[in-house]
């Protein structure tokens, strides 16, 4: 029997075992390279020149900005028309390499240029570093950039739009289409960003892949041990050391009304999950047959039926089952299997069992003593 019920738990986990590890795989693989690039760390942005910064992940220190040549607006709408306006990115173009390189040099060098994308929530340090940039400029005082920021991102390709607004600003300080394409860089530095989104976004979702990872590995390792026949196993040894012995000789031989569903002499197992719940028959209080109905458009387009069995200790156990006929079928198999349970249902039996249990077990009683009016010769489960 629980080499029985092992198989049917890992057949029942299978398909979600399947479904996470594919979730998980996806993951990976769209996240996981991000994740090692972050894991390896930024590479220092003042080292790079103009002709290795593409698609890298790099820290530095951003002090002095040559102007915003964008800005990206957060329009807010209410039924068709604006409510509000707000100022969500700017977009400045920043030395490549970082000030010191064109400052501490013997040599003539060309300022080369790259986009820097600042979200609003820097807006106000942001501000500072733009009124010391006009002051630097004034005089190429390097006391005035008194205020930096040390910033991780990745850089991406600009996008034909935003190329447009970044070719005009520098078109509007005088610089040719041949000074654009030499020291203008087409490329941007999302701040707190890696190529498949935020930082954040990214260990969480590489965090999420080794969580859905490790669940489907619990349910495999708990189908192929046993684990979800454990509390099974338990009730059973608990009522005797032979109870596991009887109930796997009961199980080899119940009845199969359902797929999932076997009814012995002795218990009711339920295998319709991967986690086995078994039912003692002489422990069940009331059972009945309960029909849904589903609607769409004040028509009924489909039918549930569940079996509703209580136990004596007002435990329900719903049995999902396919056809009013298996849950007549179940019905009848265990009134003449449970002679001391009350089976159909009615509002008065539903009153009883929840407000008066007392006189719905005298009705139990009652009914068990005329089925079996000898109980010292005779033992009514015991004779099916």
């Amino acid at each position: 029997m629980l080499e029985k019920l092992k198989k049917n738990s890992l057949k029942r986990r299978l398909p979600l075992i399947i479904i996470l590890l594919v979730a998980a795989v996806g993951l990976l693989i769209y996240f996981g390279p991000d994740f090692i690039t972050w894991a390896k760390g930024p590479v220092a942005f003042e080292e790079l020149s103009i002709d290795e910064i593409e698609d890298q992940y790099v820290s530095m220190t951003f002090e002095l900005t040559f102007g915003t040549y964008a800005t990206e607006v957060t329009t807010t709408t209410r039924n068709g028309s604006t409510v509000s306006e707000r100022d969500s990115m700017q977009y400045h173009a920043v030395l490549v390499g970082g000030l010191d390189r064109y400052m501490y040099t013997d040599e003539s060098l060309y300022w080369e240029f790259i986009g820097l994308a600042v979200p609003s929530k820097y807006f106000d340090t942001v501000e500072i570093i733009d009124k010391n940039s006009d002051e630097f400029f004034e005089n190429y005082d390097l006391r005035a950039l008194d205020t930096r920021m040390n910033i991780t991102g990745q850089i991406f390709p600009m996008d034909n739009r935003m190329l447009r607004y970044y070719k005009s600003f520098f078109r509007s300080a005088d610089y040719t289409e041949e000074e654009i394409d030499a020291y203008c860089a087409p490329y941007y530095i999302q701040i707190g960003s890696l190529s498949r989104g935020s930082i954040e976004v990214v260990l969480i979702m590489n965090a999420l892949a080794v969580i859905l990872i490790l669940i489907a590995g619990v349910m495999l390792i708990m189908a192929l041990t046993g684990a979800y026949q454990k509390k099974l196993i338990k009730t059973l040894k608990a009522q005797g050391d032979m109870e596991l012995e009887r109930a796997d000789v009961d199980f080899a031989s119940a009845f199969e009304p359902a797929k999932g569903i076997k009814i012995g002499r002795s218990y009711l197992f339920d295998c319709t999950s991967a986690k086995t719940q078994i039912i003692p028959l002489r422990q069940i209080a009331w059972a009945y047959t309960h029909q849904t109905n589903h609607q769409k458009y004040g028509r009924t387009v489909s039918t549930t039926y569940n079996s509703m069995i209580y136990t004596e200790d007002k435990k329900l156990h719903r049995l999902a089952i396919p056809s009013k006929e298996i849950c007549d079928q179940i019905m009848e198999d265990l009134s003449r299997k449970c002679p001391a349970g009350i089976f159909g249902y009615s509002d008065q039996l539903k009153q009883l069992f929840h407000k008066n249990y007392d006189e719905f077990t005298r009705l139990r009683r009652q009914k068990e003593a005329e089925l079996n009016p000898d109980p010292y010769t005779s033992d009514p489960y015991q004779n099916n």
